[in-house]
């Protein structure tokens, strides 16, 4: 009789086990090797994402506005930055509901809403005014997240063997349980919430600083707005004080344990300077941007 992490890994291979029923099994195998940050994972990926989001699950798409003449229009802007701001789409869906919409589009695009307040700042760029604005992308996009999903438990399954850990009948012995959790130490199964560090080693909310995910978007936001710096100076934004915001936040960002709650304040002071330039595009572009970093950071 194969063990639960044998079954894990032909379930994995085999394309007509949905993706879900999947993460079930890898769900149950968690819980009872006590493997709780990639049982936090699991729950995710079966319920869906509120805070911050793995890279796997960010993906870039073509802006495009309705004209009730033309039907979708393309977006563009020869401001590079400007296009990454509103060309990246958080997909937070479940797997079963990802799997739902591949089902349900056998061909053409996707379409991502954009945020009403987005739309009211681009429409001012355009000569005409228009309600609906989307992300378009190909339905390949979203295949590719639940086959890195699958990927990944496959590998994980994979390691679980090689360490011994199998679970016959459906129960782990003490030693399985510690050698999960050794092996957890050594293998990342992906960038997993706000958690630091790989998953099985014990975190606890009080151990946990910044990730390794959301560190690397902040260092990113900061060169964003950098780069951006002179388009919010001209929107009235105190440049001296942008500066030095961005000084300390990048110390922060690269010191050998960057602090969560530290981050988040400034951050927040970012986006308290950002919003000196009210109504420019750009900013707040910049002001959503460092606003879902903060919520990230919890």
């Amino acid at each position: 009789m194969s063990g639960l992490i044998e079954e894990i890994q032909r379930d994995a291979l085999d394309k007509s086990v949905a993706t879900d029923a999947l993460l079930r099994r890898v769900k149950l195998a968690a819980a009872k090797l006590q493997l709780d940050t990639l049982e936090i994972w699991v729950e995710h990926e079966l319920n869906g994402y509120r805070g911050e989001l793995p890279d796997y699950r960010k993906i870039i798409g073509q802006p495009a506005a309705w004209n009730p003449y033309n039907g979708w229009i393309p977006v563009f802007s020869s401001d590079e930055k400007f296009m990454e701001l509103i060309s990246e789409a958080p997909i937070r869906q479940s797997v079963a509901t990802l799997q739902d919409l591949i089902d349900n589009n056998a061909g053409g695009s996707l379409h991502f809403p954009l945020p009403s307040g987005l739309v009211a700042k681009l429409n001012e760029l355009m000569n005409f005014q228009t309600s609906r604005m989307v992300l378009q992308f190909g339905r390949g996009h979203i295949i590719g997240i639940l086959d890195t999903v699958r990927n990944m438990v496959l590998e994980w399954a994979i390691q679980m063997e090689k360490k011994g850990v199998l679970g016959h009948s459906m129960s782990f012995d003490t030693n399985e349980k510690i050698q999960a959790k050794q092996a957890m130490t050594t293998f990342n199964i992906g960038n997993i919430g706000s958690f630091v560090g790989n998953l099985g080693a014990g975190n606890t909310s009080g151990d946990i600083v910044a990730s390794i995910d959301v560190v690397d978007r902040v260092k990113d936001v900061i060169e964003k707005i950098r780069l951006s710096s002179t388009a919010l100076v001209d929107g009235g934004i105190d440049g001296h004080q942008l500066s030095s915001n961005l000084a300390e936040l990048e110390a922060e960002a690269n010191s050998a344990e960057p602090k969560r709650g530290r981050l988040k304040g400034l951050l927040e002071d970012t986006r308290t300077i950002l919003t000196g330039a009210a109504g420019n595009l750009t900013a707040e572009g910049a002001i959503a941007m460092v606003s879902a970093i903060a919520g990230a950071l919890g």
